[in-house]
């Protein structure tokens, strides 16, 4: 009787686990809603997240779309948060929203998922533009930092200060070599106020000390000024008040001019087939101005968050995490052309034949700075925004420039 009775639990037991393996087997995945801005020809992103789903049947991810432009795409998260709104879970983001969406509470701090000792695989600078009042918000999933491309047919090596970089412009303009020695970004938006923020900072001028505002200085004074005297010499063209980073790429792309500031994406398209210039530049740090010790670019980049709302954070992290491993963002990298946020991805033998000025720029990238980490961030920037511009056009000069700045700044961060 015993024995029945023992055969009979065995039995039942075995009938529970295939019960319940069959259970487990027609459990529906999570599902994940995931939003990035448009996505570039490259397709890098969509087959990432192809690839996540296919080696994680337990977890689906729909990759939506937004507008190309960071502020469409910051308008739309804006709604959708103070809607309430948990449609969807992981979104990528602007490196200067964090502290806007932090504070805010519209966002999961990820402390919990992301430990002091995993950041160290990270570039410092992009942990840094993560985290806010003691608290990582983001995992940085790839990055940029404001670079100098110049024509290495025409230049053995590039200027190292700015005054090189006026000296060496002229000579190859009365040369006959190029019409113009340098192009940016110089439209009253954010990529300005990248470029602006790269001269104060490589001109030994900061914005903030702390919380107290800092720019009104000579040295930001001066950093300013190089942009201004760019036009007044006639060493930009005028048309750059109205260039965006592509404006700016193809305006150089042409042969048109010796310098070019913008960001590393830039490289494979001024090497593709059709371009005048492929093969005839390379890219370098930032010049150092008069007053200042080194070149500082100014970060840009996509973080990853999650929506304070989802009801699938655990399955959220787990993509995450995915997306800014060591293979996905080497994918990333040779596909997208993306500048990885994981410091062993530049060291790569595979990524540095695909990118091989990775290597070179590695300590350049390293000491590049993010942006101020403010809640108020779009407000100052609009006030840099507006007093930028209007002293590269020459409604103000750069000293009002920067007093303006300060004064505005400081109706936020009083003294």
């Amino acid at each position: 009787m015993r024995r029945f009775r023992f055969i009979l639990l065995v039995a039942v037991c075995g009938l529970l686990v295939l019960i319940s393996n069959s259970v487990g087997q027609n459990r529906p995945p999570t599902n994940l809603v995931f939003y990035t801005p448009a996505e570039d020809a490259s397709g890098a992103i969509r087959a990432l997240v192809n690839r996540f789903n296919a080696e994680n049947p337990n977890i689906q991810v729909e990759h939506r779309t937004l507008s190309w432009g960071s502020d469409d795409c910051r308008n739309f998260y804006v709604s959708a948060f103070s809607a309430r709104d948990n449609s969807f879970d992981v979104f990528s983001a602007d490196i200067i929203w964090v502290s806007e969406f932090a504070s805010a509470g519209w966002i999961e701090p990820l402390d919990s998922f992301f430990p002091l000792e995993e950041r160290k695989f990270f570039l410092p600078g992009p942990i840094e533009g993560c985290s806010d009042q003691n608290q990582i918000w983001a995992v940085p999933w790839f990055t940029d930092s404001g670079v100098l491309f110049y024509r290495s047919d025409l230049l053995d090596q590039p200027p190292r200060t700015w005054a090189e970089l006026f000296a060496v412009a002229q000579e190859q303009i009365a040369a006959g070599n190029v019409e113009y020695g340098y192009v940016f970004p110089g439209n009253q938006y954010e990529g300005l106020v990248c470029h602006g923020l790269e001269l104060i900072w490589s001109n030994g001028g900061r914005i903030f000390d702390g919380e107290r505002v800092t720019v009104n200085t000579s040295q930001a004074t001066a950093a300013l000024q190089i942009l201004v005297e760019l036009l007044e010499l006639g060493l930009a063209p005028a048309e750059v008040l109205w260039y965006q980073e592509e404006d700016a790429r193809l305006f150089y792309q042409d042969g048109k001019a010796l310098f070019l500031r913008n960001w590393p994406y830039a490289w494979s398209l001024m090497n593709q087939e059709g371009s005048r210039i492929r093969g005839k530049f390379k890219m370098a740090p930032l010049p150092v101005g008069p007053h200042g010790t080194v070149g500082s670019g100014c970060l840009g980049g996509w973080n990853l968050m999650i929506n304070r709302h989802s009801r699938h954070k655990e399955a959220a992290w787990q993509f995450i995490k995915y997306l800014t491993s060591f293979d996905a963002q080497k994918f990333h990298a040779m596909v997208g052309g993306r500048l990885p946020t994981r410091i062993s991805v530049y060291q790569d033998e595979e990524v540095q034949s695909v990118n091989p000025y990775y290597q070179e720029l590695l300590p350049h990238f390293l000491t590049s700075k993010p942006r101020p980490v403010s809640p108020y961030y779009p407000a100052l920037s609009e006030i840099m925004q507006v007093n930028f511009h209007r002293a590269l056009s020459g409604l103000t000069s750069a000293e009002e420039a920067i007093a303006n700045i300060e004064r505005e700044m400081k109706k936020f961060y009083p003294d």
